[in-house]
């Protein structure tokens, strides 16, 4: 070894040992969140998406999600009525992990929850429909399309390939587009079909009475300041192509929701003819609208898979049981045969929990999920799945019940006085 290298040597010899490895890669930024994640993460509960929904939508617009039928005194009862109902939770189990999950008509869903028909998402965010669908998708929960939407059944599906998909039918007057539908809904692999029997007619919505609601919206001198106020809605209707996307009538002129319901609508349908869409539909089949114990019963009859108790948000007819009030006859009626959905008034975690407690297999959730698509697109739908299941976790944990299997009817009370 030369001079230099024993000079070199001794260099390295004596460097600090920091100096003969490379220095600690530093860790990458997380990116900052955007000011709509940073908004909807501000969001601790349904009720928060509730009113950051209302900040952003034209008065009119969210009066028709939040609206109800006449003195709107089911729509106030469907929530309400879960106070009835106390939880009785159970100590000394290990409940140091939790299974949210259940099987809905034959199919594994991550919570014991679907996002419901709703029509004309895609009002209240552009291409709403297919932002919910991707949502439900991304949680691993059904997700609904009505025959009112924005989207068609088509583009919905081209949308979110994925997940599981369900298509909700109405009786109409012409059934050979009613069959169309259905062939459409089929073809797109929607796996199981929602006949709603409970919109013979549009109730009374005075809301949307007296706001002259139509769709698309026509702004008139009263409410065109309110319009101003709402930049970032009018800026995605603008771009928006709104109709109902399953019609032929889409995108065509203004009309109001009463007067499509009212024009294509069939109030004639009867039990035979549900007989004869059960038929027609190769696939698990949900009945929804029922409250008496003994349509549930006859719904069996017909081979149908699952009831969905709901009075439709308490849109229908007005001082009707609220929902979790008829779901104890139904579950007794039923009695295990067919698998049960709560419909209404689903506001927190603990709702679900005493529904389960209740009979029902799982419940829907459809203004929820409209505030938070109206809130934020699809993350503010992923924020309201996000919330149910944070709650959901906390109550079976605090409940003292592991697994969904394990809520029974000992872990409610009534309330005294009530």
């Amino acid at each position: 070894m030369d001079a230099d290298e024993r000079q070199t040597g001794r260099a390295i010899a004596h460097r600090p040992s920091s100096a003969l490895t490379p220095p600690p890669a530093v860790p990458a930024k997380a990116p900052a969140p955007t000011r709509l994640a940073a908004r909807l993460q501000r969001a601790h509960a349904v009720a928060d998406l509730r009113a950051q929904a209302a900040r952003r939508l034209p008065r009119a617009v969210f009066d028709f999600i939040d609206g109800g039928a006449e003195d709107e005194r089911t729509l106030r009862d469907n929530v309400e009525a879960f106070d009835a109902w106390m939880l009785m939770p159970r100590v000394g189990i290990d409940v140091g992990t939790r299974d949210l999950s259940r099987s809905i008509l034959g199919t594994r869903s991550s919570l014991p929850l679907m996002m419901a028909p709703t029509g004309l998402a895609g009002f209240f965010w552009p291409d709403g429909e297919v932002a919910g669908a991707r949502a439900a998708a991304r949680a691993g929960i059904p997700y609904c399309l009505s025959t009112n939407s924005v989207g068609s059944i088509e583009h919905v599906a081209e949308g979110a390939p994925e997940g599981e998909r369900w298509f909700q039918l109405y009786f109409l007057r012409d059934r050979d587009w009613m069959q169309a539908l259905l062939s459409r809904a089929a073809a797109s692999r929607y796996r199981v079909l929602c006949l709603t029997v409970d919109l013979a007619v549009q109730g009374r919505r005075e809301r949307d009475l007296r706001n002259a609601f139509t769709m698309p919206l026509k702004p008139r001198l009263s409410t065109a300041l309110d319009l101003a106020r709402r930049p970032a809605w009018l800026a995605g209707a603008a771009r928006s192509r709104l109709g109902f996307g399953n019609f032929e009538t889409a995108g065509g002129g203004f009309t109001s929701v009463a007067q499509h319901v009212a024009s294509l609508f069939d109030p004639s349908a009867n039990w035979d003819d549900i007989a004869r869409i059960r038929d027609r539909w190769r696939g698990p089949m949900a009945l929804k609208g029922l409250l008496h114990p003994a349509d549930a019963e006859r719904a069996l009859a017909l081979g149908i898979e699952a009831v969905i108790v709901s009075n439709h948000g308490g849109r229908q007819l007005d001082d009707v049981p609220a929902a979790i009030e008829a779901l104890p006859d139904v579950a007794a009626a039923v009695a295990g045969r067919a698998e049960i959905i709560l419909d209404g008034g689903v506001r927190r975690g603990t709702d679900v929990i005493k529904a389960l407690a209740l009979g029902a297999t799982a419940c829907s959730l459809g203004r929820p999920f409209l505030w938070g698509l109206s809130a934020g697109g699809g993350e503010g739908v992923s924020r309201v799945v996000e919330i149910f299941r944070n709650e959901i976790d906390n109550a079976m944990t605090l409940l003292g019940t592991p697994t969904l299997d394990a809520i029974t009817p000992d872990h409610v009370r009534a309330r005294r006085g009530r």
